[in-house]
Order: structure tokens, then C-alpha cells, then sequence
């Protein structure tokens, strides 16, 4: 049985698994989510878009200056998890999680993972940044792991 949600009155909110063919069509229709992780005992959740073909996802990280939190988060974690949901109402909802390990890629992967990137990621304007030093290093994600579900009203 469903979990009655806040604010709904005589129906239920039900949750459904999603198929492979669904959690692969919601991640290529889909720019941004969030990218989970782990330095230890401490987590890192960062906001990402992304780039994404059957099997891993491709991220790039603006580093502003020398250091950078995501970069040293990204190099101790052992098993990431992007977290991509997408909502419009109480019973429409998707939500996605893909786990595995994270690569930092070289400079000679950006013409495969700049298309990528381009072809459902969201890029911020960062023409604002003015004189500050500004860096983007590329990472893929290669799922090894992936859930799905969705809202399925009763």
C-alpha cells in the first residue's frame, strides 16, 4: 500500500521501479543533478551538469584559483552516486541514482566529452569571473550501478 502523501486527499502516491530503457532515456533528457561525494567520514554533494551516453556520465569541474574542494573530494572517493530527479507534481516525478567510480580524464578526452557534454548539459555563464584564474577538469562517471523510479499514482 502507498504512503498517503501532505495535501492529497482520496488518492494514493505510489512509487514504480523504471526500466533500463526509462532510466536511459531520463538521463539522456535530463542536464543537472547532483553529485555525491566522500572524503572519509565527511560528504561533499556538488550541483553538476552533465554529459551522458548508455553506461557513464561526464562532468566538468570549474576550479576557481589553486585549490578546489570538488577536485580533492573527487580524488578519496571510492564509489560516487549522481543523484538526477526531475519533479512536476505530487505523483509526476522520476528520480535516478547511478553509482561507481570516478576518473579524472586528460586534456586529449574533451573532443569526446566536449560533444557529450554539449549535447544535453547545461553550461553556466560564468563570463562574470572576470581576472580570476578559472580551470575546468574533466571526470567520468562509469555507472556500474543504477536505480530508478517514478511516481505512479493508485
Amino acid at each position: 500500500m502507498g504512503v498517503l502523501a501532505r495535501g492529497m486527499s482520496d488518492h494514493e502516491t505510489r512509487a514504480a521501479a523504471m526500466d533500463d530503457a526509462a532510466v536511459d532515456a531520463f538521463l539522456r533528457e535530463q542536464g543537472t543533478g547532483v553529485l555525491s561525494l566522500a572524503d572519509g567520514n565527511e560528504a561533499y554533494a556538488v550541483p553538476v551538469s552533465f554529459g551522458y551516453e548508455t553506461g557513464r556520465a561526464l562532468f566538468g569541474f570549474y576550479t576557481f584559483g589553486e585549490a578546489s574542494k570538488k577536485q580533492r573530494f573527487a580524488e578519496h572517493t571510492d564509489r560516487a552516486c549522481l543523484t538526477v530527479y526531475d519533479v512536476d507534481e505530487q505523483t509526476d516525478w522520476k528520480s535516478v541514482l547511478a553509482f561507481g567510480p570516478l576518473t579524472e580524464l586528460g586534456q586529449e578526452s574533451w573532443d569526446d566529452i566536449g560533444e557529450l557534454i554539449s549535447d544535453n548539459a547545461w553550461t553556466p555563464d560564468l563570463s562574470g569571473v572576470g581576472a580570476r584564474r578559472l580551470s575546468i577538469t574533466g571526470y567520468e562517471l562509469d555507472i556500474e550501478e543504477v536505480t530508478g523510479l517514478q511516481g505512479d499514482s493508485a
